[in-house]
């Protein structure tokens, strides 16, 4: 029996079969293809159809840095932190304290307490780290000379610069003990011109009447009541002028009264703005205050008291620039 040629057909017949199993998957998988290219061009939109426009050219790829933002930004935060003034230098700078107390070649009379004003200061600004000089009843000319002299030193090592002046005064005006009036920007104007001193805080604190008319309050509400003065208390004043304030930067002046009024000091204690300065500048620079919000207070303190039947309203102006802390000595 011939095996050999029914094995041969055999294999030729399965060989067929497979061929015909693969053509007809073939078969189905093209019709397959066909029937979804069919589906994908009846579902192509309108607007994406082919035209017979150009071809756009492919233009190069730019770095992302050269391409506009076209997305708002975000809005970039303000600091809010304060800036302030350097108060490091040790000395912190000089504290000039002219204190008139002799008036008796004038009809004016002598400035009795001037001198519990005098030393309060003197503790006050030496524990701020001040070199404190005091220059007792100077004339009018004299106490321009002194302006003028410490106007010239050398404050590049300093860090602000302190000036007091206890007087009689009037409208823009103080006195020297001669009666003749100095005006306050006479003495402000050459530390405005002194170089060493740029961007610096340059300090006024003065204690005299600018005017001779009284003050009267005026009704409150229930409940809020002024504080009564007891005491003996005589003015700081004199006659009217005309005034000025530096319009110079990092100048501030504290004036006892604002303009026209008296303003009034105390026989044996002192003047009411001067004991007000001393005792809120140490309690509120221990607490770091600035100066301003410490002399809102002096303001708030002294203008609630009723001295004589009258009313004292302090005045402050000032061109800083900056925040103003002073320091003070721990345990002053």
């Amino acid at each position: 029996m011939d095996t050999t040629g029914d094995g041969n057909r055999n294999r030729r017949s399965q060989r067929n079969k497979n061929q015909q199993v693969n053509a007809s998957a073939s078969s189905k998988r093209t019709k397959a293809v066909r029937r979804n290219l069919h589906e994908d061009k009846e579902n192509v939109p309108v607007s994406v159809q082919k035209t017979n426009e150009p071809k756009r050219k492919r233009e190069p790829l730019q770095p992302t840095g050269s391409i506009p933002d076209h997305y708002p930004k975000k809005k970039r935060l303000v600091s809010t932190q304060k800036e302030f003034y350097s108060m490091s230098n040790r000395p912190l700078g000089h504290c000039l304290i002219i204190n008139n107390f002799n008036f008796e070649k004038t009809s004016l009379g002598n400035r009795k307490g001037t001198d519990k004003d005098k030393e309060n200061l003197i503790r006050v600004f030496k524990n701020m780290f001040f070199e404190v000089e005091v220059c007792d009843d100077l004339q009018a000319s004299d106490m321009q000379n002194v302006i003028k002299e410490l106007a010239e030193r050398d404050h590049s090592k300093m860090g602000a610069f302190v000036c007091c002046i206890l007087s009689h005064g009037e409208k823009g005006s103080v006195l020297g003990i001669d009666g003749k009036p100095v005006l306050i920007r006479k003495l402000t104007q050459p530390f405005a011109e002194c170089h060493t001193l740029v961007n610096k805080p340059k300090l006024f604190f003065i204690q005299a009447c600018q005017g001779n008319e009284a003050q009267q309050g005026v009704w409150m509400a229930d409940g809020q009541e002024n504080t009564r003065e007891e005491g003996t208390f005589e003015e700081d004043s004199h006659t009217g002028a005309s005034h000025s304030i530096p319009k110079d930067a990092d100048f501030l002046i504290g004036i006892a009264t604002v303009e026209r009024y008296k303003s009034f000091r105390h026989t044996k204690d002192g003047s009411i703005f001067i004991q007000e300065l001393c005792k809120h500048l140490e309690s509120g620079c221990r607490k770091k205050e600035d100066i301003l919000s410490v002399l809102t207070k002096v303001n708030r303190i002294v203008s609630s008291r009723i001295l004589q039947g009258c009313k004292q309203m302090p005045e402050v102006r000032y061109t800083l620039t900056k925040t103003l802390v002073l320091p003070i000595k721990q345990g002053s």
